[in-house]
């Protein structure tokens, strides 16, 4: 008798680790496991985004030589524009009271 092949691109330990593939729990298994990546990739995104942002905040700073007290003050005087969009009843945020200081 010849062994069993598992379907191309899949080991054998694939084939049989995923038995319910085709089954309403499978499915929604692998939708929560693409979820899952999708938002790990998200976060990625946006650290590189913010990374970026506070790199091009620091070299406008230093080339309009607006200093940290400038700054806060125009924080200030803006905040509660911005404060609640999406942050109402929301504490400070650690990098809020970093800026505050």
């Amino acid at each position: 008798m010849l062994p069993m092949r598992a379907a191309p691109g899949l080991s054998m330990d694939d084939h049989h680790s995923h038995p319910t593939h085709d089954s309403p729990t499978g499915r929604a298994i692998q939708a929560a496991a693409r979820q899952a990546q999708r938002a790990r990739r998200a976060e990625t995104v946006r650290l590189r985004q913010r990374a970026a942002l506070l790199e091009l905040l620091v070299q406008t700073m230093a080339e309009l030589h607006i200093s940290m007290a400038e700054l806060n003050a125009a924080r200030k005087a803006l905040m509660p524009a911005w404060r609640h969009v999406g942050e109402e009843g929301a504490s400070a945020s650690r990098e809020d009271r970093d800026l505050a200081r």
